[in-house]
């Protein structure tokens, strides 16, 4: 992932250069519409809520946000084609696009930073966490560099699963907590193994 400002340019297996390139396309279209990164995503956010909620009539976005959506989805199209051009289709279908950069320690740690922070996270979880969205954006910044996006994902999604009964243990006080925190130990170990550079 490469960051600017506040974006993040989601390419798996893209070199710098490409990420790059891809959020610059992403700069250009914002800076045109006189429009920060946030205030685009902030409209694509209300669109895409609004969708999930079943388009209630009383909470339908303004038209502000109409226009807001719109900028975010054409600087999330030119930063893909700006990164991926002369992608292989299989290859460009593992490219997320554009993200906003909101926690920069966990969404831009290296693979060992993110390991480490994630086993310091569950070491001193004491199962009263609501939920921790640490875990997912550390999990993903240790599965970034993966060629497989297929597997990077399922990594992702046995950690995340994993430390929920964790976070929660408060509501089964009878269990054990101690057993959860392994079940989470041993998800970070299969994704550290998993992730492992190639030698």
């Amino acid at each position: 992932m490469e960051a600017v400002m506040d974006m993040l340019m989601n390419a798996r297996g893209a070199t710098p250069e490409e990420r790059q390139r891809g959020i610059e396309a992403a700069k250009a279209v914002l800076n045109r519409a006189g429009m920060t990164a946030e205030e685009a995503a902030s409209g694509a956010f209300a669109v895409e809520g609004w969708d999930d909620m079943g388009f209630p009539e009383d909470e339908e976005p303004s038209e502000a946000e109409y226009q807001a959506a719109e900028i975010w989805y054409e600087a999330n199209k030119a930063a893909l084609r700006a990164c991926c051009v002369d992608w292989p289709d299989q290859k460009r279908l593992e490219a997320v696009g554009l993200q906003l950069l909101t926690k920069p320690d966990e969404q831009l740690a290296d693979r060992g930073t993110a390991l480490a922070k994630l086993r310091a996270i569950v070491q001193a979880e004491d199962g009263k966490e609501y939920s921790d969205d640490r875990i997912f954006l550390l999990a993903l910044a240790a599965t970034s560099e993966m060629a497989n996006g297929t597997l990077a994902r399922d990594l992702v999604s046995a950690v995340t699963v994993a430390y929920t009964p964790l976070a929660h243990a408060q509501f089964t006080p009878d269990e054990p907590i101690e057993p959860k925190r392994q079940a989470v130990f041993a998800a970070i170990e299969a994704l550290e193994k998993a992730s492992a550079p190639p030698n």
